[in-house]
């Protein structure tokens, strides 16, 4: 077996989407508020604004061969 892990960086405006959409997301579960959404959406818009946005996502990758 073998394990990767690779960790992307994403820095201003190209992190909104995948950030928005996660909370999206949560919100549709009801897991968050549409109005803590709301303004969490709007602090991670003011913050790539002012280049104050920052996003690491760490991604696993692990691959095997199954015995016979």
């Amino acid at each position: 077996m073998t394990a990767e892990v690779r960790t992307e960086v994403f820095t201003g405006p190209a992190a909104l989407p995948l950030l928005t959409g996660l909370v999206e997301g949560a919100c549709a579960a009801g897991v968050v508020t549409r109005e803590r959404t709301d303004e969490w959406i709007a602090e991670r818009h003011a913050r790539a604004a002012t280049d104050r946005l920052f996003l690491a996502l760490p991604m696993f990758l692990a691959a095997a061969t199954a015995p016979r």
